[in-house]
């Protein structure tokens, strides 16, 4: 069994967020040296905040990283994407 994690890095936020938070996985069990394609897939609140001064979720406008692996400290994918 591996676990495929989605973690999400908010490149230039205008308040201050974690280096990375995880907003997607899925488990998959594998033969030895099987392979298989994972789709995680998210929405917009997966990007959001709470803006405490507006008092809702907020998402900015920006560039934001996917970094997608196995475990937090082992995440070799990196895919950039900006939200509009």
């Amino acid at each position: 069994a591996e676990t495929v994690q989605l973690y999400v890095h908010d490149v230039k936020a205008s308040v201050e967020r974690p280096e990375k938070e995880l907003k997607a996985f899925q488990k998959v069990f594998l033969q030895p040296g099987e392979t298989r394609e994972v789709t995680l897939t998210i929405g917009t609140d997966a990007l959001s905040f709470y803006d405490a001064d507006a008092h809702q979720w907020r998402a900015e406008a920006g560039d934001f990283d996917a970094l997608i692996g196995t475990a937090s400290d082992q995440l070799p994918q990196r895919i950039r994407f900006t939200l509009k």
